[in-house]
């Protein structure tokens, strides 16, 4: 499996109209692409800029399904602008290699 790690500063909007406009919009699209396994957003803590950070973590069983959920993501927050908008600070993907569930 590979997972792609999007993280963003929120510069305009509040996270939970992030979360709102991802379960509703976004999950439905990335959730529809071959390989889907899961994906999810984390809010984080305030930058030292007082700005919220926002992370989410796509699953999928290859590596070019994972990249390919990037720019659906890049593609999805411009249609979501007058809602909010969020500035990428940063992306990694790569293969999962130790993984734990709970029983």
């Amino acid at each position: 499996m590979y997972s792609s790690i999007r993280r963003y500063q929120l510069v305009k909007g509040k996270p939970d109209l992030v979360r709102e406009k991802a379960d509703a919009v976004f999950l439905p699209r990335i959730s529809a692409l071959e390989g889907f396994v899961s994906y999810s957003v984390i809010v984080t803590g305030l930058g030292g800029d007082g700005l919220p950070g926002i992370v989410t973590v796509s699953v999928f069983q290859d590596e070019t399904q994972a990249k390919a959920s990037s720019k659906l993501a890049a593609d999805w927050a411009r249609e979501m602008s007058d809602f909010f908008a969020l500035e990428k600070v940063g992306e990694e993907s790569g293969r999962i290699v130790s993984r734990t569930e709970a029983q």
